[in-house]
This record gives C-alpha cells, sequence and structure tokens, in this order.
C-alpha cells in the first residue's frame, strides 16, 4: 500500500534526528500522529483481550482445569491466546501506523533466521546449565515444584504442546511488550534507555506481581524484562529476546510435566530468593553471550530503510531513515 509521505502536522518525525535509526525509533515517521501509537497500544490490548476471551471460553466450555491444576488444554489455550499478538501488532504497525512491513521485527525489516538459531542454541545450553545448578545446588524452585510430584498424568500431551507453541507463545509477548510498545514509547523520547525501563515495568506488572506482594518474582520478571529489551536495542531486532523468552518457557514447562507442576510454574505468586539469583544470572549470562554473538555475525543495529511504504508516486523522502532503497 502507498501512502502520501509528506510529513503532517502532529507527525513523528523529529527534524533532531539524523542519519539511520536505531529500532525503538522506527515506528516515528512522516504520516504517524504521536496519538496514534497510544491508541495502537489500546488496540492491541483490546484485540488480545477479545481473543483471550473467545478461546478461553472455548477451552472451559471444552474441558475446564481443576482449580489450581493446568492441563495440557488448558496450557494450549493460553500459549493460543499469547500468540494472538503477533498479528495483533503486524496489524497495528503496518496499517494504523503505516510502518514498513518488518520493521517490528528487526532494523533489516525481517526477522534474521540465522541468528535467532545461533540465540536459540546459546538460550538453551545457558537453561540447561542453569537447571544443573539449581539440582545439583539444592536451590528450591517455585512452590517447591518438583519435590517429589512425579510425573504429571498428562505428561507427554504437555511436552507436545509446549515444543509446538510455547516458541510461538514468547514470540508474541516479544513483539507486544519488545516490539511494539518499545518503539511506541521510542516515539515519544529519544532515549533508549527510558523506553526499554518503561516497557520492562509494563511487563512486570502485565504478569500481575507487584513488589509488594513478591519482591523476589517481581525482581525475577524485572531482570528478564530489562535485559530483553537491552538486547533488542542491542542486536536490533527481537531475535535475541525471542530465543530467551522461548527457552526460558520450554525449559520450565518441560520439566515442569516431568515434575507434575505445570500448574504452579504458570501461577506462580511467589519465587525463593535463591531461585531469582539463579534466574538473574542466568539472564545476565546470555545477555553477554547473545551481545558476543550478534557482534561476532555483524548485525546491524540502526535501518536506513525508508520507515513508511513507497509514497504515490514514487517520490523519494529528504530526512533520515525514509530513503528509498
Amino acid at each position: 500500500m502507498a501512502y502520501d509521505a509528506t510529513p503532517r502536522p502532529g507527525s513523528t518525525t523529529d527534524v533532531r534526528d539524523a542519519g539511520p535509526q536505531p529500532y525503538h525509533r522506527l515506528l516515528r515517521n512522516p504520516v504517524t500522529a504521536s496519538w496514534t501509537v497510544v491508541l495502537g497500544a489500546f488496540a492491541i490490548l483490546a484485540g488480545w483481550m477479545f481473543a483471550s476471551v473467545v478461546i478461553l471460553s472455548i477451552q472451559q466450555a471444552i474441558r475446564p482445569d481443576p482449580e489450581g491444576t493446568v492441563s495440557w488444554f488448558g496450557l494450549l489455550a493460553t500459549n493460543l491466546s499469547l500468540i494472538a499478538l503477533i498479528p495483533l501488532c503486524l496489524l497495528v504497525a503496518t496499517r494504523l501506523n503505516h510502518q514498513t512491513p518488518g520493521l517490528l521485527s528487526s532494523v533489516t525489516a525481517r526477522l534474521r533466521w540465522k541468528p535467532l538459531a545461533w540465540f536459540a542454541v546459546a538460550a538453551v545450553a545457558i537453561e540447561l546449565v542453569m537447571l544443573g545448578v539449581i539440582k545439583v545446588g539444592g536451590v528450591a524452585l517455585l512452590d517447591n515444584s518438583g519435590s517429589g510430584g512425579g510425573v504429571a498424568s498428562d505428561a507427554a500431551a504437555v511436552i507436545a504442546v509446549t515444543l509446538l507453541t510455547s516458541t510461538f507463545q514468547a514470540a508474541g509477548e516479544e513483539y507486544f511488550f519488545r516490539g511494539y510498545l518499545l518503539q511506541a514509547v521510542g516515539t515519544l523520547v529519544r532515549s533508549s534507555l527510558v523506553a526499554v525501563l518503561v516497557t520492562t515495568v509494563l511487563f512486570t506488572m502485565a504478569h500481575g506481581i507487584w513488589p509488594w506482594e513478591s519482591p523476589a518474582l517481581f525482581l525475577d520478571r524485572f531482570a528478564f524484562g530489562l535485559v530483553a529489551g537491552l538486547l533488542v536495542v542491542r542486536t536490533g531486532g527481537l531475535e535475541a529476546a525471542i530465543a530467551a523468552h522461548a527457552a526460558n518457557n520450554v525449559i520450565t514447562f518441560i520439566y515442569a510435566a516431568l515434575t507434575d507442576s505445570v500448574g504452579d510454574s504458570l501461577g506462580a505468586q511467589d519465587a525463593p530468593w535463591s531461585l531469582v539469583a539463579v534466574d538473574v544470572a542466568k539472564f545476565a549470562l546470555f545477555g553477554a553471550v547473545a551481545i558476543w554473538l550478534a557482534r561476532k555475525q555483524r548485525l546491524a543495529t540502526t535501518c536506513d530503510l525508508p520507515l513508511v511504504p513507497a509514497p504515490l508516486g514514487g517520490k523519494g523522502l529528504d530526512g533520515p531513515g525514509k530513503r528509498l532503497v
């Protein structure tokens, strides 16, 4: 779709910007007003809530889970509701904000599959090493999960659902929090650190964890969001964050299936400080490895592509990040 890309009054274009743009500024363009990114965030949230109500209502009508438990079917419904965030984010960014398709994924306007694979290998390896540390060191788990509960009766189905959908579920959360929301905040502030901190707080709050209720679990979620947000900015895309999030969820739920603790893992309200210390170390280690991998692969961290699709008539745009290629 083509647009008249002449800068409009109230647009997010900033004359102080010069040259290729960093990831968190990619929702700024000549045809998008600042208020539309706020509207976009609420539109995505409303769409997700509607999809969640439909999906979870169907799940409850077919096979409701007993209170305090989560079956493979309940896990599937939860994952599908979060996967819905991917098309919602892409639709709002391209149709409401007129962003060039792909710029939510990375500064190259696509998901970079080879780097994603390397990040995934590193993330899974670190998850397994840290799981070994937890078991050997006798670190307490969430609500004593894995303390002898045995294998869940539907473990095979839970593992299958995890392997087939948890990566996409993690990607859904990343496209919303580290994708659309990070770029939305980036239209309002120039600092990448401020954008990361704001979205990290929103990510932590979205998990229903408050610092006065469980400071340990709040720190755990906050630390992950902070590392993931910084990696998005430092690597120029969502690949490292998706890999870390997916590896964490896949290993967590496979282990939960084998210890009959899926409900504890999905509905955790508190966490022991020893486990949080291991998690924070894990996140920091992956962050360092991911930055090293990004440098080795020379990943682009800024974008010199057009921020909106080709304007009517095919005329180029003056200004940073709007050159037609």
